[in-house]
């Protein structure tokens, strides 16, 4: 037979060759790919910031400048405008702002694969604008700059704040309110996405909670909608920096406290 009509297999050696280079391929380009899914998930969790920001200052022009509470306790049956009880007789702010653009997915992170109700993994309302009727008034020091009753905070006016576009509003979170507290010392799945790997402890021991807390969700930061209805991306050390701010009396909590400017 002529040595032109004879095929040549590969050889062992450069089967492996070929093989290791695959493999050096992937893994250069699965982190990329990984990290393009994650920014297509960011901008779409960035738009739905955007979209409740909206609805937020929507809300708030219809009733007296004010924005809703973060829950709403003993409604005596009334059914939330989404049609659906998240938890008995409670409506959530998400609910409070169905209304204004007719969609449950808004209130869904992306980035988080949960099945349960929206109040818990998603977004957090901050307590100091949006509280619940249990939310304590801002204790040690107390700043009475904060509109309150007996003792609980009541919801923030727009005229009320200091400087509206840099007063957080709403954040990722791993529960429908976060307050300060919640970000420099989770408990009982409250916490700021991405805190943990920042030395805070207390992150949830379950999934999702626990790689939502401590690895953060994007890029080591979240989305947030501030008080004037813009959105933006910021690093989660930049949230919990704020919060540990406690002098002077002036900026207590930073970006978090609407009295602030």
């Amino acid at each position: 037979m002529s040595k032109m009509n004879q095929r040549r297999g590969f050889t062992l050696i450069e089967l492996l060759v070929v093989i290791a280079i695959i493999a050096i391929l992937a893994a250069i380009l699965f982190p990329v790919f990984g990290r393009a899914r994650e920014n297509a998930r960011r901008s779409s969790c960035l738009s739905n910031m955007k979209q409740m920001g909206l609805a937020a200052m929507q809300y708030v022009q219809d009733y007296d400048e004010t924005y809703p509470r973060g829950r709403l306790d003993q409604m005596g049956g009334q059914t939330p405008p989404n049609g659906v009880f998240w938890a008995a007789n409670q409506w959530f702010w998400p609910q409070t702002l169905y209304a204004y653009h007719k969609s449950e997915q808004v209130f869904r992170c992306p980035s988080i694969s949960w099945a349960g109700t929206p109040q818990n993994y998603n977004y957090g309302a901050n307590s100091y604008i949006m509280p619940t009727p249990t939310t304590a008034a801002l204790l040690n020091p107390l700043d009475t700059r904060l509109p309150s009753s007996n003792g609980v905070l009541l919801p923030a006016k727009l005229s009320g704040i200091a400087a509206p576009s840099k007063a957080y509003l709403l954040v990722d979170s791993g529960a429908f309110i976060i307050g300060r507290p919640n970000v420099v010392n989770p408990a009982f799945g409250f916490y700021l996405p991405g805190t943990g790997s920042l030395g805070v402890t207390g992150c949830p021991t379950s999934s999702p909670g626990n790689a939502d807390c401590n690895n953060g969700r994007h890029f080591n930061g979240v989305n947030v909608a501030f008080a004037d209805g813009h959105a933006k991306w910021l690093k989660s050390s930049v949230l919990l920096a704020e919060a540990r701010i406690t002098s002077p009396a002036q900026n207590l909590y930073g970006a978090w406290n609407p009295a602030n400017e």
